[in-house]
């Protein structure tokens, strides 16, 4: 019995045959225009009749387009040995637009019976996918009274226990670099409306999972460094109500963990697509997060009057408590431009209240990543700076881990920070398997006691 080549292999052939040529078999085929019945030198009707044409086939290609199309292209566009005809996303995105749509309504047929797979939502920079897990993994959300969930078991780690029945996972992915997750949620089922319980940490390990949920652990920092004391309180566990800031919120899950533990949040998006993604499919209009278009530094500056500081025409009266910055620009994290120095020392410092923490989602090879800590620690004289890596066992490579900023003030008055943090971790689940996070944690404050010393 010959086995049957994988579905992505068969994919593949077609979109090489158009790279080279192609045959009429591998494309969408619009029947081409009738000939003129008028006058044959009549142009005039002969380009009506091409721009209907037009128009006819590209709504036909609209209608038939799977949605499995942008996913495929970056899927396409990364084979691990190289070998492909094309070099760049949008290279393979044009060629699959021209391969019959019925193979890759296959390929999402296949992916469905045999993985599990869905696609919920996609556009040509991002897919939506549901993940049918066949276990109901549980999160713990407890409150401050200690009350888990409804339905939930704690594991000890801040993870959830094994509830039994079915459940699902849903991914955002950015299609350009598929095996990278942005987002993930726990649902009910495949094709379920929104998050099973909304504001839970996005899953550290297996295939859906992301270690960006890492990121949360600003808001038990803000608290361990003394920020929970004075101005308006929340329903929580009665302390002040942080202002939170996230700059790329992505599918919101970050924004959701830090609104459900209490805090104002204002996340900002660029993409109109991923905005679109975040409120109808991961729950951002669930809860209390405002969710705004826009790009990080331009939000931030709306902050800032002309003489650095906080400006009197903000939609947010209090100054930033808490800030994190999950944007990129491709292969690297942050964005060039908020590398500069000149952004951190005009436009983030004189954001943050004087117990403001941020939090920085650095892509980035060593050398990198160090002289960008450099630069941020002479900068913020008033903050210590920690590098936190991402724990082994989410098994990202090295190029990934995250900077925290904390007042130093809080350690000069002789407290100790990771004694906090911890207590805080377990009042409230920021992070899943946090044990981990805690570790990394530890070894980021020993690192920088270290350096302070040599």
């Amino acid at each position: 019995c010959k086995r049957p080549r994988p579905l992505v292999h068969v994919v593949s052939v077609a979109i090489r045959s158009l790279a080279s040529g192609g045959t009429d078999a591998d494309r969408t085929i619009v029947p081409p225009p009738p000939p003129s019945q008028g006058n044959g030198d009549d142009k005039q009707q002969q380009q009506k009749q091409k721009n209907h044409h037009h128009q006819q086939q590209q709504q036909q290609q609209q209608e038939q387009q799977p949605l499995c199309l942008g996913y495929l292209a970056g899927l396409q566009c990364q084979s691990p040995s190289g070998d492909t005809p094309w070099n760049t996303f949008d290279e393979a995105y044009d060629l699959l637009r021209q391969v019959d749509p019925a193979v890759l309504r296959e390929f999402e047929t296949n992916a469905r019976l045999k993985d599990g797979m869905e696609f919920a939502y996609a556009t040509r920079e991002v897919s939506v996918i549901d993940v049918d897990t066949g276990i109901r993994r549980v999160r713990v959300g407890q409150n401050s009274d200690s009350r888990q969930e409804e339905g939930s078991s704690d594991d000890g780690n801040g993870g959830g226990g094994g509830g039994g029945g079915s459940g699902a996972i849903r991914s955002l992915i950015f299609n350009a670099r598929p095996k990278l997750i942005q987002s993930s949620i726990e649902i009910e089922c495949v094709g379920a409306a929104g998050p099973r319980v909304w504001g839970a940490p996005p899953p550290l390990v297996g295939p859906t999972a992301t270690h960006l949920g890492g990121l949360a652990l600003t808001l038990p920092l803000w608290l361990a460094c003394g920020g929970g004391g004075g101005g308006e309180k929340n329903k929580r566990d009665g302390r002040r109500e942080p202002s939170a800031v996230v700059l790329g919120a992505g599918g919101c899950t970050i924004p959701a963990v830090l609104a459900k533990a209490g805090c104002h949040v204002t996340a900002v998006e660029p993409s109109e697509d991923v905005r679109h993604a975040a409120r109808h499919y991961f729950g951002a209009s669930d809860g209390d997060v405002e969710l705004l278009p826009g790009f990080g530094e331009d939000y931030l500056m709306t902050r800032i009057d002309n003489n650095g500081n906080q400006s009197a025409d903000t939609t947010c009266d209090a100054a930033i408590d808490i800030l994190i910055i999950d944007a990129e620009d491709g292969n690297s994290a942050p964005p060039a431009s908020m590398k500069e120095e000149s952004f951190w020392k005009d436009v983030v410092v004189p954001s943050l209240s004087p117990n403001g923490v941020v939090a920085v989602n650095v892509i980035a090879d060593h050398d990198e990543r160090n002289k960008f800590i450099r630069m941020v620690n002479e900068v913020m004289e008033s903050h210590h700076i920690w590098c936190c890596e991402v724990p082994s066992i989410a098994k990202v490579s090295n190029r990934h881990s995250f900077m925290f900023a904390t007042p130093s003030a809080a350690e000069e008055g002789g407290l100790d920070i990771m004694t906090s943090v911890k207590e805080e971790m377990d009042k409230f689940s920021y992070v899943d398997m946090k044990l981990e996070w805690t570790k990394e944690l530890e070894n980021a404050r020993m690192f920088r006691f270290y350096q302070s010393i040599f």
